[in-house]
């Protein structure tokens, strides 16, 4: 039986997504978190093709998850291999999301037409379920990228204001400009702190 034009493009966009997923798990700034858990993406853009229930939901969800691990790319890449804690437990528990879609279309693929039939509300819960899922778990993950980003900052301003002080030390200045200097300097650190903390509770 010949493919619809629809399912053609479907399969040819399909087809691209898993050159650029491919592509990520050959890249040396993804760490191995990310890696698993593009491999187990690729699987599901696999078995989607053969899912016949809730196509276009299920089409979203394999969409949406190719997406996200392409976005976890984008914005992990300036720390190579080595993410912060937080944001590494964000992507593992994502790769486990992936994991439990994967297992959900294994289980669609293998249903017949009066199973489709009679699981039909089922499936589209659980699918709506997992689109919501997959939101929060982004939300979490960038959450804890600006977490990890606050704590790098004031761990850059805390010894920029060390490197200050030492050079104060040994300088010529009189002691009330010292502590005019550092009082500016820990304004700017406190100033800081207090702008990522205020984008922290936007967030939250």
């Amino acid at each position: 039986m010949r493919r619809t034009r629809s399912a053609r493009i479907t399969s040819d966009a399909y087809a691209a997504m898993k050159v650029t997923l491919k592509a990520i798990q050959a890249s040396t700034d993804a760490c191995a978190p990310l890696k698993s858990a593009v491999s187990t993406v690729i699987v599901v853009l696999e078995l989607v093709e053969k899912v016949k229930s809730d196509k276009k939901e299920c089409d979203h969800i394999a969409e949406r998850s190719a997406q996200l691990v392409q976005d976890i790319l984008r914005q992990t890449k300036e720390f190579g291999v080595a993410l912060p804690a937080e944001v590494e437990e964000s992507v593992v528990k994502i790769e486990k999301l992936f994991k439990e879609i994967e297992n959900f279309f294994k289980e669609l693929k293998k249903e017949n037409i009066l199973e489709r039939i009679a699981r039909q509300d089922r499936n589209k819960s659980q699918v709506d379920e997992y689109g919501r899922l997959l939101d929060e778990a982004m939300l979490h993950f960038n959450f804890n990228m600006e977490l990890s980003m606050h704590r790098l900052h004031l761990e850059f301003a805390a010894v920029d204001q060390k490197r200050h002080a030492a050079v104060l030390a040994v300088s010529h200045m009189s002691e009330s400009e010292r502590l005019q200097l550092l009082t500016q300097i820990r304004g700017k650190v406190l100033f800081v702190h207090v702008e990522l903390v205020s984008d922290l509770r936007i967030m939250i």
